[in-house]
C-alpha cells in the first residue's frame, strides 16, 4: 500500500506511456519510410510490426513495475485456456456478423468479390498477415489502451468514464501519428475504441479485445489493394462501411449489453 501511495500521479503515469508510444510509432513510420520510401512494402510492414511489439511489451512491463507498482496480471491477462476462448469470442463478435452481412450483400449484388489467384495460393500470405496484424496492431495497441490505460483509469473512475476516456486517448493517438487524419477516420477510431473498451469491461479479458481487433484488421487489410489477392468492388461502401463497421459494432454492443444485464440479474 505504501508503494502505491508513493507512486507518481495517474496523469504522469498515463502521460509518460502516451508520449512514449506516440514518439515510437512516429519513429516506426517515418524511419522505415526514409529507407523504403512512401510506397507500401512488405519488408517495411514486417519491420514496423516487429518494432511495435518489441518496444511495447517491455515498455508496459516497466510502466507497471516502476510507475504503477502493480503486477502485470492486473492488465487483464489470463491463463492460456481461458485466454484462447476469450480471443475466439472477440474474433467471433466481429467475424460472424461481418461475414454474414458481407455474404448477403454479395448475394444481393451490392458489391462484387473476385479471387485473383487460386485458393491455395491465398493461404500463405493470409497466414503471414495474421502474424503482422497481431504484432503491429492487435497485441501492442490492446496492451497499451485496453490494458495499461484502461486498468489505470478504472482504478479511479467508473466503467463508463473509463471506456470513454480510453477511447479518447486512442483517437487522439491516432490523430497524432497520422492514422486518423480525416473526420471519418476520427469517428471510426473512436467508435472502434468504444466497442473494444466495452469488451474489456464486460469480459475482463484483454485477449477478447485482441481477437476482435485482429479479425477486423486482418479482413480489412487483406481485402485492400496492397495485397492484391482479392478484388473488392464496393462502389457504395456497403461492405466496407456497413458490413465491416456498423453491423458488427452495433451487434457486439447489443451482445455485451445483454451479457452485462444477465450478469447483474445473476
Amino acid at each position: 500500500m505504501k508503494a502505491q501511495r508513493d507512486r507518481p500521479g495517474i496523469a504522469i503515469r498515463l502521460g509518460v506511456v502516451f508520449a512514449a508510444v506516440t514518439v515510437w510509432w512516429l519513429v516506426l513510420f517515418h524511419g522505415v519510410a526514409a529507407v523504403t520510401g512512401d510506397e507500401y512494402t512488405r519488408g517495411g510492414h514486417v519491420v514496423r510490426a516487429v518494432g511495435a511489439t518489441v518496444f511495447t511489451v517491455p515498455l508496459i512491463y516497466a510502466a507497471r513495475r516502476f510507475l504503477d507498482r502493480q503486477p502485470w496480471s492486473g492488465l487483464g491477462w489470463s491463463s492460456v485456456g481461458r485466454g484462447s476462448r476469450a480471443f475466439l469470442f472477440g474474433a467471433a463478435c466481429w467475424g460472424i456478423p461481418a461475414f454474414l452481412s458481407m455474404a448477403v450483400m454479395l448475394w444481393l449484388g451490392w458489391a462484387d468479390l473476385t479471387l485473383r489467384t487460386s485458393l491455395p495460393e491465398v493461404f500463405p500470405p493470409l497466414l503471414g498477415l495474421v502474424a503482422l496484424v497481431l504484432l503491429y496492431e492487435a497485441v501492442p495497441e490492446e496492451l497499451i489502451f485496453r490494458g495499461y490505460f484502461f486498468t489505470n483509469l478504472a482504478e479511479r473512475w467508473s466503467t463508463g468514464i473509463t471506456v470513454v476516456a480510453q477511447a479518447a486517448l486512442f483517437t487522439g493517438w491516432g490523430v497524432l501519428i497520422g492514422a486518423a487524419g480525416a473526420v471519418d477516420r476520427v469517428v471510426l477510431f473512436f467508435a472502434f475504441a468504444l466497442v473494444l473498451g466495452a469488451i474489456r469491461a464486460t469480459t475482463g479479458n484483454l485477449l477478447a479485445c485482441m481477437g476482435f481487433h485482429a479479425m477486423f484488421q486482418l479482413t480489412t487489410q487483406f481485402l485492400a489493394n496492397k495485397w492484391n489477392y482479392i478484388d473488392l468492388d464496393d462502389p457504395d461502401m456497403a461492405i466496407v462501411g456497413l458490413a465491416f463497421v456498423v453491423i458488427p459494432f452495433v451487434s457486439t454492443a447489443i451482445l455485451l449489453w445483454a451479457m452485462a444485464r444477465r450478469r447483474r440479474r445473476g
